[in-house]
């Protein structure tokens, strides 16, 4: 037994003439209230009509990222209304203890590399050459250059 699929669930029917019932309620919610503004308040109400007029035909016509416009309004009276209260507060880093290193010695750790491995590059080359010496190995060249 076979079931028919429903196709193009995202397409509104067309009820009222090339309309959807949803236009037809934004257009004339619209159209209302711009004669209403019209109607009564004397000049600025040829204004206000036009503007409710073309506000309705946003809401039924116009859509941004192919989503309608009332998702839009929708989004900015929730942005509006939510509280953002953004406080900017240094954190105080915790008093950090001092590393005494007086009387450290560092120990030779063995890297299980050979001098003369078979794997060598310009770097490790490098590496192999530096000279490493630490603070007494210094004071001690000193006093043996000036004679102590």
């Amino acid at each position: 037994m076979q079931f028919q699929v429903p196709q193009f669930l995202d397409v509104e029917d067309k009820i009222i003439g090339p309309f959807t019932i949803k236009q037809f309620l934004y257009l004339a919610g619209g159209l209302g209230m711009g004669y209403l503004a019209f109607r009564f308040i004397p000049w600025i109400g040829i204004i206000l009509g036009l503007a409710f007029a073309a506000f309705g035909a946003t809401l039924a016509f116009y859509k941004f990222n192919n989503k309608p416009f009332i998702f839009i309004l929708e989004s900015a009276f929730s942005y509006i209304k939510s509280t953002r209260f953004y406080v900017w507060k240094k954190k105080e880093k915790a008093a950090e203890a001092e590393l005494n290193l007086n009387n450290f010695k560092p120990t030779k750790r063995e890297t299980g590399l050979s001098a003369k491995s078979p794997v060598s590059s310009k770097l490790s080359d490098l590496s192999w050459s530096m000279n490493v010496t630490t603070k007494e190995d210094e004071d001690q060249k000193r006093m043996d250059a000036l004679g102590i």
